[in-house]
């Protein structure tokens, strides 16, 4: 490290991140990234904001380098054979915004192997009636990271309103550099198309694309507890256009015979990277599955 003299400040840290670990030997990455200097070469926050996902999917990359017998060094994604599990959710909501429901309930099935990620599940509420699907493929793997190209299909159909489909096409991460911390995120793009029953049938199909985005940090915590934080412009069964993203703070406990239960919440907001920042709503879940 750099030395200062008597009364002089050290700034050797301005404009660089360094993060380092010893392992057979020492490596050290630098990146040169900090906010202020994003707030220079990029004025406007909505151009920030969509730069930053992607470097996001890069910085946990960092973890390829850690070397076996390191401190970082975790084998979890080069595994044989498949991991499955299901889950039920009970749903509370404020029954605000787009989601005029109070209660709903999601039964989800989800199947992991070393190359392939596969999901299904629905929500069923008064109102509406949700039904989700996708895969990805992850060609890259690692020992502590993995990318691959997802595709992900939503079917929403609002009683007597309307009939969506939204299909996301895009890339995803996963890694887990340390023990104690993994970070998933992704990059797609939505395409929604909508038919409004009241509308003309000359005109009632509506066609959007718009990008969409995931972040998310996962903590493992002792007494086999994870805790997690993401942003998101999507969710299970919520597609929005990438200025309308939740907020979802939750954490699971694995119990005896490889069930577990868990508890989320998530905040939604619309126009969000806008000065016209809206609260959409809020929405509770409890958590009860099991792993095969």
């Amino acid at each position: 490290m750099t030395g200062t003299g008597p009364g002089e400040e050290d700034r050797s840290w301005t404009g660089t991140v360094a993060i380092a670990w010893p392992g057979d030997g020492f490596t050290t990455i630098s990146i040169y990234y900090t906010i202020k200097m994003m707030k220079s070469l990029f004025p406007k926050k909505t151009v920030r904001i969509a730069l930053l996902v992607p470097l996001l999917m890069l910085l946990p990359l960092a973890g390829l380098f850690a070397e076996e017998g390191g401190w970082l060094y975790t084998p979890h994604y080069e595994r044989d054979g498949v991991t499955m599990f299901a889950e039920a959710t009970a749903v509370a909501n404020t029954g605000q915004g787009w989601e005029t429901y109070y209660v709903a309930f999601q039964p989800y099935f989800q199947m992991d192997t070393t190359r392939i990620t596969a999901f299904t599940g629905m929500q069923l509420t008064g109102g509406t009636f949700d039904l989700s699907a996708g895969a990805t493929y992850w060609p890259w793997v690692w020992n502590v990271a993995k990318i691959g190209f997802s595709v992900r299909y939503n079917l929403n159909y609002y009683n007597d309103i309307s009939l969506t489909h939204n299909i996301l096409l895009g890339a995803s991460m996963e890694a887990r550099p340390f023990k104690w911390f993994g970070m998933k995120a992704s990059v797609s793009g939505l395409i929604k198309n909508r038919s409004i029953f009241v509308i003309d049938s000359s005109r009632k199909y509506l066609h959007n694309f718009c990008q969409a985005f995931s972040v998310e940090a996962d903590v493992y915590l002792p007494y086999d507890i994870m805790a997690y934080f993401s942003v998101a412009s999507y969710e299970r069964y919520r597609y929005m256009v990438a200025v309308a993203p939740s907020f979802t703070l939750g954490g699971t406990k694995q119990l005896v015979n490889n069930f577990y239960a868990g508890l989320e919440v998530a905040v939604r907001y619309t126009d969000f990277f806008t000065a016209s920042t809206f609260y959409d709503g809020c929405e509770i879940r409890i958590m009860a599955g099991r792993s095969f």
